[in-house]
């Protein structure tokens, strides 16, 4: 059978056109998350990580900082500058921080006021958090009204948090309490409740719909803890989730080897919240992100200072 030079050429063309077409089949486009966080940003107090090689856990966590308030206000701002679109946050330490570890002296009233006033100005959110202790035998809603009758009038101040790592699991009942005690202040009011473990939230209640469940699990690796937060999303869902992350802990590997943890990170704030993200597969949730250490007391990861260098909104009256 003869060919002629034409149907060569035609057929070469058709081939080429296929390989062009499978070329372009194969580079996909980007797919965007399928969630997005809403609120970013930092713990007060923030944390400074141990040196060199610490494996002894109650040194490895490292200190809590009071930093000025100017500086509190880069550390919020630099996690927030990197999720363009999401509100800045800061969860607000304001409860008896003596009986935790490490053990801190937190700010005064009057350091409080001065805080609060800051981040009025600066359109921060911010959840004024209680350390409940079982020992102790804490009245968690005296607690509630004893620290919104003095900082409620705060615009920045739009709920409360509670932290059960030394108390108890909060039960339907107790959470409901806890909640109506925060709305009779302000109806408008959030509450969130924080521990490592789902079965310490309340099995049923979720109030108006407007809870948030917070994760601070740590002491592991980041893909070890974003399988843990991605399943507590899913558990909770659609209630409202924030991840508290960036923990000292977890700057090196558990067993104080530099060639783990999430100094490896080129920029650990953004990567870590972007893995996490990947992770979350329930649209419309609301999620929020809270980062801890501001500062790096390792002597490779010297240039980790969140204390300096973000945006921040041009200050309201």
């Amino acid at each position: 059978m003869k060919t002629s030079k034409y149907t060569i050429a035609t057929a070469a063309m058709a081939l080429g056109i296929c390989v062009i077409c499978a070329f372009r089949v194969e580079k996909r486009p980007v797919i965007p998350f399928k969630t997005t966080f809403k609120w970013t940003g930092a713990w007060q107090p923030s944390r400074i990580s141990a040196g060199d090689g610490i494996t002894a856990l109650d040194i490895k966590i490292g200190k809590f900082i009071n930093l000025p308030k100017e500086q509190l206000a880069q550390v919020i701002f630099n996690v927030n500058n990197r999720f363009p679109g999401s509100q800045p946050w800061s969860t607000w330490a304001v409860s008896d921080m003596s009986g935790l570890i490490p053990s801190h002296k937190g700010l005064t009233d009057e350091e409080h006021e001065a805080y609060l006033g800051y981040m009025d100005k600066l359109g921060v959110q911010v959840f004024l958090e209680i350390f409940p202790s079982k020992k102790a035998g804490t009245s968690v809603p005296a607690e509630i009204d004893k620290l919104l009758g003095k900082f409620k009038h705060h615009r920045s101040v739009v709920g409360i948090g509670i932290d059960l790592e030394y108390y108890e699991k909060a039960s339907d009942e107790a959470a409901r309490i806890w909640d109506e005690k925060i709305k009779s202040h302000n109806p408008a009011y959030r509450m969130f409740i924080r521990h490592y473990s789902p079965d310490f939230m309340p099995p049923t209640y979720r109030g108006k719909g407007d809870l948030i469940f917070v994760d601070y699990a740590s002491e592991a690796t980041i893909d070890e803890l974003n399988k843990g937060f991605a399943a507590w999303a899913n558990r909770f869902a659609p209630t409202a989730c924030a991840f508290q992350i960036g923990y000292p802990a977890d700057e090196d590997g558990m067993n104080g080897s530099n060639t783990l943890g999430w100094w490896k990170l080129e920029d650990p704030i953004k990567e870590w919240g972007q893995m996490l993200l990947s992770e979350l597969n329930n649209p419309g949730q609301e999620l929020g992100l809270i980062w801890v250490t501001a500062r790096s007391g390792k002597t490779y990861h010297q240039q980790w200072d969140l204390t300096k260098g973000a945006t921040l909104p041009k200050p309201t009256k």
